[in-house]
């Protein structure tokens, strides 16, 4: 338009007049207008009227102008009014008008007037292409978001028949759009994922119902996948089925955590065993079931485990645990269930069996698995175990009162001996109690000086002479009187009061002994055992050098004695505190000699001086063969070895004899005396009154 057009004021738009090419259309729906070749209304139909509100009568005529297409507008029109062009359609022509926003699509057709009057018209015919352009672009929109959505969708037909699949369903699963066009979902299925669930789904689908749920599924490649997905029905406005669509996502990563938390939850994560937790539910839900068959809670503790994990370390322990856990899989298998409940503590639930007999069969075929040797690095051991056993529904109807009564039986397997098993009986309760208030009196004990050293001496089988004299510990209990070493001395060990005992009673025998050497005036050795505690103390070495210093004993005065079997548990270990204990000047003793399996093939790397023959072999001599054997054999080879050899358990004048005959000049044993207090001692071994 140029200056003096914009000056001119426009006209009113009018209404088609009679004549028209508009009149033809006043009463269309199609909206319509007539334009003059520089772009100005001159009539418009309702229909265009309503179209565009505000375009009226008294409105504007250039409101078609009011568009950044209005140039193209412009070309169209003079092209179709000079006659080069006879109609032209026009998509997408943008208008702005009293703040309003339309997208049109112009249909312009020229209109022939007599004589080329005012330059010629063109007729046109609008269409409001807005709601069609939204509705692309939300298609579009729709499409992209679905194509580059994070969840895997498919649209199927009402029967199941893939109709689509996107992008991330193929990053997924591995199958392109062409592969499933056509096939059902059911391709897909790994075959973990149990028949009612999909029944639950299709139930639910053909109610028209939305179903959200977890599917284990196989990809293309053959691996698995856990799938959350959200199945949708599509209604028509009919209200039948026309297509179903689902929505879904890969949680693998979260199911395989999730799986991984459970079994933390229920599994040992060292030997993959059920754990205590798991034990308890499987022991409650046995209780629950109340079977006519027999069944048994098996409660087992590895012997001696504590020494093994100290002195090789929790490595070394945790092979062993996983080496035990391995055995019981192999021995106990299903219905049967093995656990562990912690530390070295497994238990075995064994459930409907015929007979008590097939727990014994059970618990022996353990024992004799476990025994096995096996290697630990470089160290080859032999596990024993001791089992305690109680009836499932028999001996209690709790969780709680069975792991007792269990513990109780365990206790007494390792009170008789270890490597054994034990059945809970109700006498076992008023032990458990009477073993609870001895181990709190044992406590006070010491400070109560109810503990007591008695000697027995130490015979030369010559002369008669006493050359030494055997601390033993006794304990004279306020109450019960005196408690059996038998008794008090593993309960002593167990909980550790070992060591303050350990290090009073050899700092008492120290002082005793200093007492009679100097009342004999002559040489004399006192014997003091070492416990297992003590012997893996690590200040041993300093706590003897510091008893001899104190009480002035020379240090080849003091005999310690450590039995042979506590010394080839672990030989490297016993070397190391053996020659420690040397360097300290003490002379060293191996206690119940010939009754472990391999000490004759270490004896000569061992730093020790003296053989103490086990009474177990003198007690049947004259009249054993075998035990005549054995102790000759014994004192022959610690003679060519340069031992000294002493003989316990001496108790006939022809056991004297024969020992004495044998090359064994030293002995102790009831024929002699009994273990005597130090007064009682020191009065019958002393000197003669003057």
């Amino acid at each position: 338009m140029t200056s003096k057009e914009q000056e001119t004021p426009a006209p009113s738009v009018r209404l088609a007049d009679t004549g028209s090419p508009i009149e033809a259309l006043a009463t269309s729906p199609v909206a319509a207008c007539l334009l003059d070749a520089q772009g100005h209304c001159i009539e418009a139909n309702p229909a265009f009227l309503t179209l565009i509100p505000g375009f009226d009568e008294c409105g504007p005529r250039d409101s078609l102008l009011h568009s950044e297409q209005a140039a193209q507008l412009l070309g169209s029109l003079k092209a179709l009014t000079a006659g080069t062009l006879s109609c032209q359609t026009l998509q997408h022509y943008r208008i702005q008008h009293d703040g309003c926003a339309w997208e049109l699509q112009l249909h312009l057709s020229a209109v022939p007037t007599a004589g080329g009057a005012d330059g010629g018209r063109v007729l046109a015919l609008v269409q409001d292409d807005s709601g069609q352009r939204q509705r692309d672009l939300e298609l579009k929109q729709l499409t992209n978001a679905v194509e580059n959505s994070g969840s895997a969708i498919v649209i199927t037909d009402a029967d199941g028949s893939i109709q689509y699949v996107n992008t991330r369903f193929t990053d997924i699963t591995g199958y392109s759009l062409n592969e499933v066009i056509g096939r059902q979902p059911s391709f897909l299925k790994s075959g973990n994922t149990p028949r009612e669930v999909y029944d639950e789904l299709w139930s639910t689908i053909r109610r028209h119902h939305k179903w959200r749920g977890t599917l284990h599924n196989r990809r293309k490649d053959g691996s698995y996948y856990w799938s959350l997905q959200s199945i949708s029905p599509i209604l028509d406005e009919n209200g039948t089925l026309t297509n179903i669509v689902s929505v879904s996502d890969d949680i693998t990563q979260i199911k395989e955590h999730q799986q991984q938390m459970e079994r933390l939850a229920f599994f040992d994560p060292l030997t993959d065993l059920g754990n205590r937790r798991h034990f308890r539910d499987q022991l409650e839900e046995l209780l629950r079931a109340r079977s006519d068959h027999i069944s048994a809670l098996l409660l087992l503790d590895l012997d001696h485990f504590k020494k093994i994990n100290d002195t090789m370390g929790h490595e070394a322990g945790d092979t062993l645990l996983r080496t035990v856990a391995n055995r019981l899989r192999f021995c106990i298998n299903a219905p049967h269930s093995v656990y562990r409940l912690g530390g070295d503590e497994f238990t075995v639930l064994l459930t409907d069996l015929n007979s008590i007999d097939r727990i014994r069969d059970y618990a022996d075929d353990i024992i004799e698995l476990l025994a096995q040797p096996l290697d630990i690095g470089t160290h080859q051991m032999q596990v024993t175990v001791s089992i305690g056993i109680t009836l499932i529904g028999i001996d209690a109807m709790d969780v709680s009162s069975l792991l007792r009564n269990a513990d109780l039986a365990m206790y007494r397997a390792r009170h008789v001996g270890r490597n054994t098993y034990q059945f809970y009986s109700p006498e076992m309760n008023a032990e458990a109690r009477r073993a609870l208030t001895l181990e709190h009196d044992l406590r006070q004990a010491l400070d109560r000086r109810e503990l007591q050293l008695v000697y027995q001496p130490q015979i030369d089988l010559h002369s008669g002479q006493m050359v030494g004299m055997e601390a033993l510990l006794r304990w004279h209990h306020p109450i019960e009187g005196a408690i059996s070493p038998v008794e008090f001395i593993p309960m002593a060990e167990e909980t550790g009061l070992i060591i303050p005992i350990g290090r009073w009673v050899l700092a008492q025998a120290c002082r005793d002994a200093q007492r009679v050497r100097a009342a004999l005036n002559r040489p004399l050795r006192v014997a003091v055992n070492l416990s297992a505690r003590q012997f893996d103390d690590l200040g041993l070495e300093q706590m003897v050098r510091t008893c001899l210093a104190d009480t002035g004993l020379p240090a080849e005065a003091l005999e310690l004695e450590i039995t042979e079997g506590l010394m080839m548990e672990n030989f490297e270990t016993s070397m190391t505190v053996l020659s420690q204990l040397k360097r300290a000047g003490v002379t060293l003793a191996i206690d119940d000699f010939g009754t472990g399996y391999s000490s004759l093939s270490y004896l000569k790397k061992m730093p020790v001086h003296v053989l103490k023959i086990d009474r177990s072999f003198v007690q049947d001599i004259p009249d054993d063969r075998d035990d005549l054997a054995i102790t000759s054999t014994i004192i022959l080879m610690a003679r060519q070895l340069g031992l000294q050899v002493l003989a316990e358990g001496i108790e006939t004048e022809e056991q004297r004899q024969f020992l004495l005959a044998s090359g064994c000049r030293v002995g102790q044993g009831f024929l002699f005396d009994r273990p005597l207090p130090l007064p009682e001692l020191l009065k019958r071994y002393g000197p003669a009154p003057v």
